[in-house]
């Protein structure tokens, strides 16, 4: 049989079956063969739900490794391979491929780049050296060390010898990155689904030259440009090669260190040293996207780099980043029980708990994404649900603003005492305490000339809430990601900022979410609210929109939209007390259960009316009311839907209901519980005092009815309301369930 003539001999063969975990022989038969078989081609397998692919790795001496030991074990690629096997972040496997695709230093003419003319940044895939890297097995992501052999051949003067690498890795990463793999995959309902995926690339950086090939002063000085070229220009996609083997551990350093040569040529411990870097580098997010990480388009690239439920321990979903618990930190704490959430969380003292993570988490340097649920339960102080520091600061809050009564998130433009704190905010009073939230922000990296970048964005329960623009933001590599508190130092024992809450299910991107992604339809947050959080919310600032974007509102007769609004608020909708109110798509309190429902109110005319109500086909399920006779605001339900019907009523002092006076009404109901007195509760707050209760314990419900402001209606077609309603109401909110008086405290 025809094959490599100068193998050993005898060649032994296996079966048919997969052999290459075996650790004995005893399903090989010795061969008659006088030559090892040609190798016709590899294919990567990877499981179907997890097809992670290979690494494929390109260069010149750097990757091709003829100069290490001649035991097949000294490549680079063997070199990564066994690195990823014995990583202590890791679980002993290798979980993707590891290709060479080298090419051999013997001769400086076989690694030359190659040379682009039809544009700087191609998006075909024409050169060799392309094809040779995309016809790898299960390519996804591609490494690329190359560009020595294109500097010691050059003789120009430095800045035209780096030009031309820089072009020619410039141009190769855009071919590359350019190229779609089809066999992303995801799953939809159980069922696999194919997506298509770009594939990652990385550029290392050039390593300085050696004895054999020492390169002139010139060559030199090119070398060090490109260096900078490629750190400046490719910061989320460049791995230091030149640092891991330097004499003093710098890209811009001219020589080898002397434990890394042997003979002049590098040696075993040089190629250990790169893949050492190759590891520490996509570990620690020197790079900001994973090797061989499934990113489909089709999903809108949501796969977390990083995910940590917190329900039960500390484990990263994506497994190589777990948190570990300091202080008062305890798992097992109940969780969201909201839609796309887990059921579990990590609950904080607000003192001395917090989570660190084994590594940093997030490269703030580059775009990124964090997402969490998180529930604060005390606002004494400033209070932080995660972080990522650096020794003076943090590269990110996000947490609780304490004036503003809202959730923050933040950022740093420099590590000491003169930094800014670019602040991405929310509304006054939208951090409820006690209340589950859903934050997600996104950072976008400053590129030059380009104004739209550097933005930081904070979304709540889906909603955009506000932006900033850090155009320095600040990153150390060593800090690790902390979760209920920040820290200056990993070793730091306490955190500062410690958030009294609980915390559930943290995602990290190393990408911004764009607004579709981030916003109520995005995977991460639920398209319908569950407990914990506003079913419905409608401003009514500028028109009826519901920002859960579930259930809007239809102005029928003379209601207006205008700026008139209690402090803090944009505007409200003034009803004309005759013809005029809002209605609901769909019923918006399910009155059999427990709710709670809020508004800011100002009446005109001290008239029995009615400015928020739910009906039956008889009555109303709910109303919040004026009462004329004792001049003052009540929370009035009915028990049954006939005219035997009682009204209980919680209701304020005499007199305190003043005309023309904006006030915050918040009505709250307990459902009734069978030998549970305490159940079937009515209770009325104004201003977040509570002014009055009540017992109801048949409350009535009619599903095909809406929820009407500005006068009351019984049914889903009427056009004019009764009870109709002589002033304005602004911000209405809905919630699935009853409202601790401390949290109604906090809503105003």
């Amino acid at each position: 049989m025809p094959g490599h003539g100068a193998a050993q001999t005898p060649v032994w063969l296996s079966d048919a079956a997969n052999r290459t975990g075996d650790t004995a022989a005893d399903k090989y038969t010795q061969t008659t063969y006088t030559g090892l078989p040609y190798l016709a081609g590899i294919d990567v397998t990877t499981p179907v739900s997890a097809p992670t692919g290979s690494l494929v790795l390109y260069g010149d001496q750097s990757v091709n490794a003829d100069t290490g030991s001649g035991d097949g074990r000294h490549h680079l690629s063997d070199a990564i391979t066994d690195a990823l096997a014995t990583d202590s972040n890791g679980d002993g496997n290798v979980d993707y491929g590891v290709l060479n695709a080298g090419t051999s230093s013997a001769s400086l003419s076989d690694n030359l780049l190659p040379q682009d003319t039809n544009s700087d940044t191609p998006t075909n895939a024409l050169n060799p050296l392309d094809r040779n890297v995309l016809a790898q097995g299960n390519v996804r992501t591609v490494l690329v060390s190359n560009g020595a052999t294109d500097l010691l051949a050059c003789t120009g003067d430095a800045n035209t010898c780096a030009k031309n690498v820089e072009n020619g890795l410039t141009a190769l990463n855009s071919e590359l990155s350019s190229y779609y793999t089809d066999d992303g995959q995801t799953y939809v309902n159980g069922q696999p689904v194919t997506q298509n995926a770009n594939i990652t690339v990385y550029l290392t950086t050039i390593p300085p030259f050696t004895a054999v090939h020492p390169g002139t002063a010139t060559q030199e000085s090119a070398r060090e440009l490109v260096n900078s070229y490629l750190s400046s220009t490719f910061p989320s996609q460049v791995i230091d090669f030149a640092a891991a083997v330097s004499t003093d551990g710098t890209a811009t350093s001219s020589t080898v260190k002397a434990a890394d040569l042997s003979g002049g040529n590098p040696s075993d411990a040089y190629y250990t040293d790169l893949a050492n870097r190759y590891l520490h580098d996509t570990n620690t997010q020197a790079v900001s996207i994973a090797p061989n990480l499934i990113v489909p388009l089709a999903t809108g690239s949501d796969t977390p780099d990083n995910e940590w439920e917190l329900a039960a321990d500390g484990t990263d979903q994506r497994g190589d980043n777990p948190v570990t618990a300091i202080g008062g930190a305890t798992f097992n704490a109940t969780g969201p029980d909201a839609v796309n959430a887990p059921a579990g969380a990590t609950k904080f003292d607000g003192t001395t708990g917090f989570l660190e993570s084994d590594h940093t988490a997030v490269n703030t340097l580059a775009d990124y994404t964090v997402s969490a649920w998180v529930k604060l339960d005390s606002a004494t102080g400033p209070a932080t649900a995660i972080c990522e520091g650096t020794s003076q600061h943090q590269a990110f809050y996000l947490g609780y603003d304490r004036g503003n009564q809202g959730w923050m998130f933040q950022t740093t433009t420099t590590n000491d005492a003169s930094s800014d704190f670019p602040t991405a905010e929310g509304d006054a009073n939208t951090a409820a305490l006690g209340t589950w939230t859903h934050l997600l922000v996104t950072y976008s990296a400053p590129v030059d000339g380009d104004s739209s970048t550097g933005v930081m964005s904070l979304y709540q329960n889906g909603t955009l809430m506000g932006t900033a623009t850090n155009l320095t933001p600040q990153y150390d590599s060593s800090m690790p990601l902390t979760i209920g508190g920040c820290v200056n130092s990993p070793d730091a024992t306490t955190p500062y900022n410690a958030f009294p809450g609980s915390v559930s299910d943290i995602r990290v991107y190393p990408y911004a979410m764009t607004a579709s992604q981030a916003g109520a339809n995005s995977v991460i947050v639920p398209a319908g609210w569950d407990k914990g959080m506003p079913e419905d919310e409608w401003k009514l600032a500028t028109d009826g929109t519901d920002t859960a974007a579930l259930n809007p509102l239809t102005a029928s007769g003379s209601a207006t939209f205008g700026t008139d609004a209690p402090s803090g608020l944009t505007g409200s909708i003034a009803f004309d007390g005759s013809t005029g109110f809002l209605k609901s798509k769909q019923s918006a309190v399910n009155t059999l259960g427990d709710y709670t429902v809020s508004a800011w109110v100002k009446i005109n005319q001290a008239l029995g009316t009615t400015a928020l109500c739910q009906g039956t086909t008889q009555h109303q399920a709910f109303y919040l009311s004026y009462d004329k006779p004792s001049s003052a605001w009540m929370f009035q339900t009915t028990t049954t839907n006939d005219p035997n019907s009682a009204f209980p009523t919680a209701e304020g002092d005499p007199g305190s209901g003043p005309v023309g006076t904006w006030t915050h009404l918040v009505a709250a109901y307990r459902a009734p519980v069978a030998g549970n007195s305490s159940t079937g509760s009515m209770a009325l707050y104004q201003n977040g005092t509570l002014m009055g209760t009540a017992t109801n314990l048949s409350p009535q419900y009619d599903s095909s009815m809406p929820l009407t402001i500005g006068g009351c209606v019984n049914s889903a077609s009427a056009t004019t309301p009764y009870l109709a309603f002589p002033g304005s109401v602004a911000d209405v909110h809905v919630y699935p369930r009853t409202l601790s008086a401390t949290e109604v405290s906090a809503l105003r």
